[in-house]
């Protein structure tokens, strides 16, 4: 809910005036432009990887072209794993307080997931880089 309202805030208080700022900017329209037209996919690769604070991404996807229900369902799925990651750490310290060791680990799973998630960390930053650098030779 925070997520979609500042989405919102920014958008209906404010893209109008970055607009204006940024109008002969040709990075920020190539931006713009790839977000809008692939934002689910975007919002949800950008939402798995730690690079843009949730936050601060919340306000700056209100600034772009990416439509609100996109936005939503890409951020609710993008957020899950790490929702996940959350409950599973706090699991994983109650067990070692519990048990009092590190054989509450689960063996090798804690390290093959955060492999994992390292791995889509950055396969997700460097296809959404390649989708930027596509829009911004279109627009050139």
């Amino acid at each position: 809910m925070a997520a979609s309202v500042a989405f919102l805030i920014a958008r209906y208080f404010a893209r109008d005036s970055i607009l204006k700022l940024v109008e002969g900017n040709k990075k920020f329209l190539a931006i713009d432009r790839a977000i809008g037209e692939n934002g689910f996919k975007i919002v949800t690769l950008l939402r798995l990887s730690p690079l843009l604070p949730f936050s601060l991404g919340n306000y700056l996807y209100g600034l772009t072209s990416v439509e609100f229900v996109p936005y939503v369902l890409g951020s609710w799925l993008g957020m899950l794993p790490g929702t996940w990651a959350y409950v599973s750490a706090g699991a994983l310290g109650r067990a070692i307080i519990q048990d009092g060791s590190v054989s509450a680990l689960g063996g090798g799973n804690g390290i093959l997931t955060l492999g994992f998630g390292l791995l889509f960390t950055v396969v997700a930053a460097a296809y959404v880089t390649r989708l930027a650098k596509d829009a911004i030779k279109d627009i050139e």
